[in-house]
């Protein structure tokens, strides 16, 4: 007999492409898995407990005081769901990026080999969105998304006789959006790899949550690769099934962000990060559904990012102590960004992102009846090319228009946060053409497109149309707005824990007392490591 709590029966159910959790119908050696003893909750509670218990022992030279935190933590960890540790290991500190891969200074990309996914480092995630049309011109976004996270640093997870696929917690995001219509998502599918439902195999290569898949169909390339996924849209009263089969082909080449791919890379923590755009799809194959209609898709723009990192959720500090030590006098940004692809009618191609700011505060975390009024911001990213070249370009962004999220979704509480709905964008560089110079972003519906992290975060994603000032149509893209949520009760809830005020404030960043800074003035003024921090922060890039 195999205990499992509710919420983890869902979720395997759903990896399996099943309504409801029939240990009849789960294949048998999933279902030997399941029982097995690394998957159980006493095994989860350990080895969280083994985790808060090294981070006590080994505090590091100029990060925060977390004793408090990891004391409480390791107090509520005796028996834990994998939802549970994966929503606790987000409310560890900024020393949690120990021991996992830290990031190069510098890298030089191998494909098809680096879209395999990259289990040693704390997270990653491959992400395609596009906008689909059927025979009748109807138009759907849509977007898929696997995202798995390391829950013990690799030397740790072995030390468990743990595999690095058995390491992973993973997440399967779908939402599909009929033009006009409403935005439809199933909750994410969380699960874990000691489930044997996270598979990957690189020739051919095939990487399964569950029946949901990405498969190469080229043994000597990544493209065109098959997207196959399924769920639930439980928002409303009655539940609505949505699958997607999408074969995509390549037409462009790989486009590297930030700098030459490190996006950023400053003292082992950031993310590497490269896209694909104008991905087409292959209309003989290729579909989607909603409630049971089966709907052939005759084209569609698609955009691939493949991005992965250390530090990054949650927050890290660098593995340096001089960065350590410099990073105690900077006021920390609130987190979050707007990132945007722009697919125009002239196989031309704009990503951008703006990251959220200290001095832009007033527009997140909005709540109430009233939106927030125009923000104006700058952003970053690339104009490419129709020979697929392409260059950095900056940008300003105005949010003139904001929809209100109201979604709940099972254990995912309605935050009542204004997101960006319509941004308008103008571009600065030269390089880009007049016409193309300034345009807005409108979405496709009205009702919203956000989503939540299994972790708790709350994020908008969704197609937009791409127009002209006048209104004439210029393309299709995506919007994506992240960080205007305060998660912190949320995420407290899934791991099992009180959202009690003094929760609340254990799991909110600690002072950083006088004396740390003082030992961190004097680090700081010795000339050999006046000379290390300059060596430190040459090597950094894409900031």
């Amino acid at each position: 007999m195999v205990d499992l709590d509710p919420d983890t029966k869902e979720n395997i159910a759903r990896a399996l492409w099943m309504s409801e959790y029939t240990p009849e119908s789960i294949p048998p050696d999933v279902m030997n898995r399941l029982g097995d003893a690394k998957n159980n909750r006493t095994a989860f509670g350990e080895r969280m407990r083994r985790r808060l218990a090294d981070l006590l022992a080994n505090p590091e030279r100029f990060t925060p005081d977390y004793t408090d935190r990891y004391t409480m933590l390791c107090n509520h960890a005796r028996e834990l769901s994998a939802h549970q540790a994966y929503a606790m290991t987000g409310l560890l500190g900024q020393d949690s990026v120990r021991g996992y891969q830290e990031l190069p200074p510098q890298i030089a990309f191998t494909f098809p080999d680096d879209d395999r996914p990259q289990f040693p480092y704390q997270v990653g995630w491959h992400f395609f969105v596009g906008t689909a049309s059927d025979v009748h011109g109807r138009e759907f976004g849509i977007q898929f998304m696997f995202w798995s996270y390391s829950l013990l640093p690799p030397d740790m997870a072995r030390s468990e006789g743990l595999s690095d696929v058995e390491n992973q917690v993973a997440e399967v995001h779908l939402a599909v959006t009929p033009a006009g219509d409403r935005h439809y998502r199933p909750r994410p599918v969380l699960v874990a790899g000691t489930t044997g439902l996270i598979q990957f195999t690189e020739k051919p290569y095939e990487y399964a949550i569950g029946k949901n898949t990405i498969t190469s169909l080229d043994g000597d390339s990544f493209f065109p690769v098959r997207l196959q996924a399924w769920g639930i849209d439980d928002r409303e009263d009655v539940p609505v099934e949505i699958a997607v089969d999408i074969t995509l082909h390549q037409t462009k080449g790989y486009v590297l962000n930030g700098d030459e791919g490190l996006a950023p890379s400053c003292g082992g923590v950031g993310t590497l990060y490269y896209s694909v755009p104008n991905l087409r799809i292959q209309p003989e194959e290729s579909w989607l559904s909603i409630d049971g209609t089966r709907i052939p898709l005759t084209s569609g723009k698609f955009w691939y990012d493949h991005q992965w990192g250390t530090g990054f959720i949650p927050s890290g500090s660098p593995r340096s102590d001089v960065l350590r030590a410099v990073g105690l006098f900077n006021e920390q940004n609130p987190g979050g960004w707007d990132w945007m692809e722009i697919q125009f009618d002239d196989e031309t191609e704009i990503a951008l992102s703006s990251l959220h700011t200290n001095d832009k505060r007033a527009f997140y975390s909005r709540t109430g009846a009233e939106p927030p009024g125009t923000m104006a911001a700058g952003a970053k990213g690339l104009y490419i090319r129709q020979d697929g070249e392409y260059e950095p370009i900056n940008a300003g962004i105005r949010v003139t228009d904001w929809v209100r999220s109201v979604v709940a979704d099972g254990p995912y509480l309605a935050t009542d946060t204004w997101y960006p709905n319509r941004m308008e964008v103008t571009v600065q560089e030269n390089a880009v053409p007049d016409e193309k110079k300034h345009f807005v972003m409108v979405p496709i519906v009205t009702t919203g497109q956000q989503g939540f992290f299994a972790a708790g975060p709350q994020y908008s994603e969704g197609a937009v149309i791409i127009e002209s000032a006048d209104g004439k149509r210029m393309g299709v893209g995506f919007l994506e707005s992240t960080g205007y949520v305060d998660a912190r009760r949320q995420s407290l809830l899934l791991a099992g824990l009180p959202d009690a005020d003094e929760m609340v404030r254990l799991v909110s960043p600690p002072a950083v007392p006088d004396s740390m800074k003082a030992e961190a003035m004097a680090l700081l003024k010795e000339p050999e490591n006046v000379s290390k921090l300059m060596e430190e922060l040459a090597k950094c890039k894409g900031l």
